[in-house]
């Protein structure tokens, strides 16, 4: 617990963004590992740190230099008293913000440099944004890809458009597909719907067959999160009847699953899971797969929306394995395929169907990773999926357990990320 009053800048730092003491540590550690120079801190120690436990004891240089990396500040800010009457805790100095302003304007002008005769940069700054997706804070992620997608629409509009057509097209509709997901990650379906459309449209101007497939992947996903689970099947059959069998026609079979199971019906569920199974038996990589990231639909995916299907369905024979093999498949924060989202997700399924079989505590101890998220990684799918875990525990029966539960479910719904200041 900590007091009324932040002790030190980092601390209140901590409180503003919505972090824990491990977050503050996991923080540390990135920040030097993009130094050069991996340094480990444990969450204790950056609680004591963060709280003047240890009276004014200054860290070693080296956290030290990642701590300032981390947070933006000198160390015997972040470390000293916090003063309240000061700018903002969360705000960066004046020489970080300039820093990063020329690196957008840099990005720009790179990607945006006349008599480019190929799209290579475009693509390469693609496939880092889309590795980047699954494991990044969106907030982090916005600039970038705005400066990209208006990078390709001021080629494609260019009156002597150089390089291959097809490629640049395919570009626009993949990019175009990603901020239409950071759309749905904010909770503006309306926005993702849009950019998404304009999306298939630059695909069908490509020809590109497997980025349409994955894009109807995507209005499938955006349909399904707005609760219009029949729309989200209407998705999934166009893109189902290319008969491709590739990453993307998997995450549509995995969407039907999840979207008949939303209905009610549990055949037709079952039928997709199993479908989808059979599918990564025979699948084919694509160029989006190459390019990884959100544009591949893993294994471990297809475990998490076969885990998301059951948990509409918790009294199926399969779900509580589905559930465990999900939560298994995210286990390792350090692999490829992993991505926080999609980890939350799994963990939330799970606590839906230990609370279907009346373990209220089983399922807190399940979501517990989810609760401590920050607030700017509380994407409006991971959000919805916290809110589907408060809907199953409202039906449990009254306990102290479930009521806890209750109110840390409302308490974290309550501050989901927005790009609003």
């Amino acid at each position: 617990m900590t007091s009324a009053a932040p002790r030190t800048t980092l601390e209140a730092i901590k409180i503003e963004r919505g972090l824990t003491w491990r977050d503050v540590a996991r923080a540390v550690e990135r920040a030097s590992a993009a130094g050069g120079r991996l340094v480990s801190l444990s969450e204790d120690h950056a609680r004591r740190l963060g709280t003047r436990a240890l009276g004014e004891v200054q860290p070693t240089p080296a956290i030290a230099r990642a701590l300032e990396g981390a947070f933006g500040h000198p160390v015997v800010v972040l470390l000293g008293p916090h003063d309240p009457a000061a700018s903002p805790p969360s705000g960066r100095p004046s020489y970080q913000e300039a820093l990063t302003m020329a690196a957008e304007k840099a990005r720009h002008l790179a990607l945006n440099m006349p008599g480019i005769d190929d799209y290579s940069l475009l693509e390469e700054e693609l496939r880092d944004l889309a590795r980047a997706y699954p494991v990044q804070a969106l907030p982090e992620l916005i600039n970038p890809l705005v400066t990209l997608q208006d990078a390709v629409h001021q080629a494609i509009l260019r009156p002597r458009r150089p390089g291959d057509a097809a490629q640049l097209f395919s570009i626009g509709a993949i990019t175009g597909g990603i901020l239409a997901k950071a759309s749905h990650d904010l909770g503006d379906p309306r926005a993702a719907v849009t950019q998404a459309r304009t999306a298939l449209i630059l695909a069908e101007q490509a020809g590109n067959t497997t980025v349409a497939v994955w894009l109807n992947g995507l209005m499938a996903l955006i349909a399904y999160w707005d609760g219009r689970p029949q729309e989200s099947l209407r998705y999934v059959d166009r893109g189902l009847a290319t008969n491709a069998v590739n990453s993307a026609a998997l995450w549509l079979a995995s969407s039907g699953a999840r979207a008949w199971a939303r209905l009610g019906n549990v055949e037709q569920a079952t039928e997709s899971i199993h479908r989808a199974d059979e599918m990564t038996e025979a699948m084919e990589p694509t160029d989006l797969d190459g390019l990884g990231g959100i544009l591949t639909f893993t294994d471990a995916r297809a475990a998490y929306y076969a885990a998301d299907a059951l948990s509409w369905l918790p009294n199926h024979p399969e779900s509580d394995g589905a559930a465990q093999l999900a939560v298994d498949a995210y286990a390792d924060d350090t692999r490829d395929t992993w991505a926080f989202g999609d980890a939350a997700g799994a963990w939330c399924d799970q606590a839906i169907i230990r609370i279907a079989n009346g373990e209220v505590e089983g399922a807190a101890e399940s979501i517990a990773p989810v609760l401590e998220l920050p607030r700017d990684l509380r994407i409006g799918g991971i959000v919805k999926s916290v809110q589907r875990v408060g809907a199953a525990v409202e039906s449990a029966p009254d306990s102290r357990p479930a009521d806890d539960l209750r109110d840390q479910i409302e308490a974290f719904a309550a501050r989901p990320l927005t790009m609003r200041p």
